[in-house]
């Protein structure tokens, strides 16, 4: 029997192990490779019919055959297409996330499709920026029509601004009335011994836990005084996070003038400053109260 297998092997393998095996493995190579060929046209003819999860599904099948290939430009190839899906869809902070992750591997193996990508994520910013923009203009377009905002929903966006504020970070994002107080005492601390920074941050705290309570004139002042001790200490950080409380407040108090303004210009502070994170909660929070 065992002989029976043997010569069944060397059937199969030409007798030559050598030559045979290596022929063998660039034939499966060229398998996989044509498999990886189909699956994205596939994919293709989904994305041109709108099917844009059937296009998703196709491409992920060609990113595993990629990556059983051990071919990492194909790989990258595979995620710059569903980067394009996702695109198509409007989806454009999915699409970035794909686009960068493909440079990254076009970039380590130095594959020349790097540069035609690397073009598409500038263009793909530029979207993102008219987009965000479009997004801070429509938002004017709807205070000035009136909305309510229920302030319980935008409450997680207020903590996670507030929390990147320096020194508010030693603080509860939800205080009690005690906590407040401290809270109190340690800001008028802070100014009579002239801590502007820690004013600021303080300020904030209060703006945000008034914003929580309905106060909204209140927390004007709060912000309206913090604004100018962020530009006094040249903390941008700062003064953007206090000009989206601002925004927000303008908004739930139907008041157009300057919404839009103050939203763009916090934005374009967090760009500049490279901020990403708080960039996005920003546009999230505009997306949450134009949803109301």
């Amino acid at each position: 029997m065992i002989f029976t297998v043997i010569g069944i092997f060397d059937f199969l393998t030409g007798g030559d192990e050598g030559d045979s095996l290596e022929k063998q493995l660039r034939k499966l190579e060229d398998i996989l490779e044509e498999e990886f060929n189909t699956l994205v046209t596939i994919a293709g003819y989904y994305a041109d019919m709108g099917e844009s999860q059937e296009a998703l599904d196709y491409l992920e099948r060609a990113y595993r055959v990629a990556s059983e290939m051990n071919d990492e430009e194909l790989m990258a190839f595979a995620l710059d297409s569903m980067g394009d899906v996702y695109l198509s869809n409007r989806k454009v902070k999915t699409a970035m996330e794909y686009f960068r992750e493909a440079l990254r591997i076009y970039t380590s193996v130095n594959s020349p499709l790097k540069m035609d990508l690397r073009e598409k994520i500038k263009e793909v910013e530029k979207i993102q920026e008219a987009m965000d923009i479009a997004s801070i203009s429509r938002l004017q377009e709807e205070v000035e029509e009136g909305v309510e905002v229920d302030v319980k929903a935008i409450e997680p966006f207020l903590d996670r601004l507030v929390g990147e504020v320096d020194s508010a970070g030693l603080y509860s994002s939800h205080p009690d009335k005690d906590a407040v107080s401290r809270i109190r005492e340690a800001y008028q601390i802070a100014r009579d011994i002239g801590d502007t920074p820690t004013e600021a941050s303080l300020l904030l705290l209060l703006a945000a836990y008034s914003i929580k309570n309905e106060d909204f004139e209140e927390s004007l002042k709060h912000i309206k005084k913090a604004e100018d001790l962020f530009r006094e200490n040249k903390n941008d950080k700062g003064l953007a996070i206090s000009l989206v409380l601002e925004g927000v407040v303008d908004f739930i108090l139907n008041s157009p003038e300057g919404v839009a303004s103050t939203f763009r210009e916090a934005v374009e502070i967090f760009q500049k400053l490279d901020e990403k994170a708080l960039e996005s909660t920003t546009l999230e929070l505009l997306s949450r109260l134009y949803s109301f």
